[in-house]
């Protein structure tokens, strides 16, 4: 079971543009010479970096290897999740969001926007930030990425977090539903 990324590397999964807010976690990364000089980030997915990404990693100084971009199933996925420092979610809105509930679910601490319903599908299980600072998306991966013992908590949080939504409950709760309606 080999390394994919031999550096150690923060992880960020999807899509990269627009409300997904991928920009600002660049820049956040990169406004740290101890984040660049310890970890990598890592995107899953999205396809490869356009060439507006390439050219904000040169401007921001970032070399090629401290920005990747993997594609691959969900074997390499999971592989990408269990060794990574942290799995960040910037994103500026989501529906639900299941990416932080599979970064859970594989024992990989979890930092997110704490906007729409983030907070309330994460609940204690991330550290949150304002999507829209960069400051605060550093703050939050530079508190998790260097203490193990916060990255831990969240681990263990995750695990009872992740509980909460099985495809049994999942079923109970419709049924329930139906039988609320009639």
């Amino acid at each position: 079971n080999r390394r994919i990324v031999d550096h150690p590397y923060i992880l960020y999964v999807g899509q990269r543009g627009g409300y997904k807010n991928f920009e600002r976690l660049v820049r956040a990364f990169a406004s740290s010479d101890r984040l660049v000089s310890d970890f990598s980030l890592v995107a899953f997915g999205g396809g490869t970096f356009s060439k507006e990404e390439r050219e904000l990693f040169v401007s921001l100084n970032l070399k090629s290897d401290h920005c990747h971009q993997i594609s691959g199933g969900d074997e390499l996925l999971g592989q990408l999740y269990r060794n990574a420092a942290c799995f960040v979610y910037p994103s500026l809105y989501e529906g639900f969001g299941l990416p932080p509930l599979e970064a859970m679910s594989l024992d990989c601490p979890v930092i997110s926007s704490n906007t729409s319903s983030m907070p309330e599908v994460i609940g204690d299980a991330a550290d949150f930030f304002d999507p829209a600072s960069v400051e605060s998306i550093l703050a939050a991966i530079e508190n998790v990425v260097y203490s193990p013992s916060r990255s831990q908590d969240l681990v263990d949080r995750g695990r009872r977090r992740v509980k909460l939504f099985t495809w049994k409950r999942c079923a109970e709760k419709t049924l329930e539903a139906y039988r609320q309606c009639l």
